[in-house]
């Protein structure tokens, strides 16, 4: 059976972009958070068709990270994907997390991933994973905690944990101090979507039909209210 062809679409953190994949990555664009997402995101998609032949119709699914993550760049990655959807109507999707994105940079580890992204406040949205061969199995999973709790989370680990986050020097000090064989990576750890694209064709691997969503199913993993929306006491709606 041929792999599929996936585009994946990266837009939860610090950096984002854009990737064709098939089995692995054919052509990766990435941008920083920093340069206006709708811009880079449609100039890289535009790449895609000019320089590659890329078009939906050749398609097998799409791969997009729904957070937790970047209130503005979630919303405008899943507008691009529905869009898309309604463009073509047959297209699947696959959604994973920001929280798995940083996990699946070491797939088949045998120790404990423990993957944060700041939400800001003293918060932080975290997730603990562990491989088991090519399938990643949630210890804990992505949820919002002060960061004393989290602390407490990490403490309680007794297998040796590795600390993955795309601002590591905001909060390692905190885990490593209450957990002292804590492995910091020495690499940058960011969310790539070459990563991203790989996360949806494991799932796809595992779930096959299963793993896709449709596209009015689509639905952002915000776990926090954005401070505009706690503001207006505007309740927060969130993907299970």
């Amino acid at each position: 059976m041929e792999a599929p062809l996936i585009l994946s679409i990266e837009t939860s953190g610090k950096s984002g972009g854009v990737c064709l994949f098939k089995e692995k990555p054919l052509c990766s664009i990435s941008f920083g958070s920093r340069e206006s997402y709708s811009k880079k995101l449609f100039s890289a998609l535009e790449y895609l068709r000019d320089y590659e032949n890329f078009s939906l119709g050749k398609l097998d699914f799409i791969v997009v990270d729904v957070g937790p993550g970047s209130f503005t760049g979630l919303r405008i990655g899943l507008s691009v994907v529905k869009a898309f959807c309604l463009e073509s109507p047959e297209l699947k999707v696959i959604p994973v997390s920001s929280l798995e994105v940083l996990a699946g940079r070491f797939v088949g580890c045998p120790h404990e991933l423990v993957c944060v992204i700041n939400a800001y406040g003293g918060e932080v949205f975290i997730g603990i994973y562990h491989w088991e061969k090519d399938k990643l199995i949630p210890e804990l999973k992505p949820c919002l905690l002060k960061v004393e709790k989290a602390k407490e989370l990490v403490k309680s680990i007794e297998k040796t944990a590795i600390f993955l986050s795309e601002t590591p020097e905001l909060f390692r000090k905190y885990f490593k101090e209450v957990k002292k064989d804590l492995i910091l990576p020495e690499e940058l750890i960011s969310l790539s979507p070459e990563i991203t694209a790989k996360i949806g064709y494991l799932k796809y691997r595992l779930y096959k039909e299963k793993a896709f969503v449709s596209a009015s199913e689509l639905r952002p993993l915000y776990l926090k209210a954005s401070e505009a929306e706690r503001k207006s006491g505007l309740l927060l709606t969130c993907l299970e």
